[in-house]
């Protein structure tokens, strides 16, 4: 959704739960034309990192600033919660509704996946986890299949790929930026 003007925190709250009924952008299976993507940032080690990581992810801390998220749940990510990425492009706010879909919480796994839904600039789904590997390293990971929805963003397809590039990157380091001390 493009606006002129950044919405209000009235109409944020009124999009969210009008969007609560509304259907993926896409279909499963998935047909050819999505670009899948996986980044991995490694963010330490230790029980301590896996810890701050998780509460991190929990509370939305790997969203770049220049990307707001607009959200009912003041923390944590579940299933069904709508959330929206707002984020000023070209002097217009884009409002980027998304669903999410599962947590993906193990042993070794602390995250969750959403996926787009009609009002999205991109069609697809993408994955925020933390990952404890075997040798103890603590990695933050960002999965992701893709395509544009919106015609700005299918004309401007370069300049969409080097946002989604740059919120990977952005995102990356407001995770390490988290851990610090």
């Amino acid at each position: 959704m493009i606006c002129l003007q950044k919405p209000t925190p009235e109409r944020l709250r009124h999009l969210l739960e009008s969007w609560s009924d509304e259907p993926l952008s896409y279909t499963t299976p998935l047909r050819d034309g999505f670009i899948a993507d996986e980044h991995h940032e490694r963010l330490g080690s230790g029980e301590e990192t896996w810890r701050e990581a998780c509460e991190a992810l929990d509370a939305w801390r790997m969203f770049p600033a220049w990307a707001e998220v607009s959200r009912q749940a003041i923390k944590g990510q579940e299933a069904g919660q709508i959330v929206a990425m707002m984020v000023r492009i070209c002097g217009l706010w884009w409002v980027n509704p998304c669903r999410i879909l599962r947590r993906c919480d193990s042993e070794h796994t602390h995250g969750f996946v959403y996926g787009t839904l009609p009002e999205h600039a991109e069609c697809g789904e993408e994955q925020f986890v933390i990952e404890r590997r075997p040798d103890g390293s603590v990695w933050y990971v960002i999965r992701a299949f893709s395509h544009p929805r919106h015609w700005m963003a299918w004309l401007g397809f370069p300049l969409a790929r080097w946002w989604q590039c740059r919120f990977v990157r952005d995102s990356q380091r407001r995770m390490q930026e988290a851990l610090q001390p």
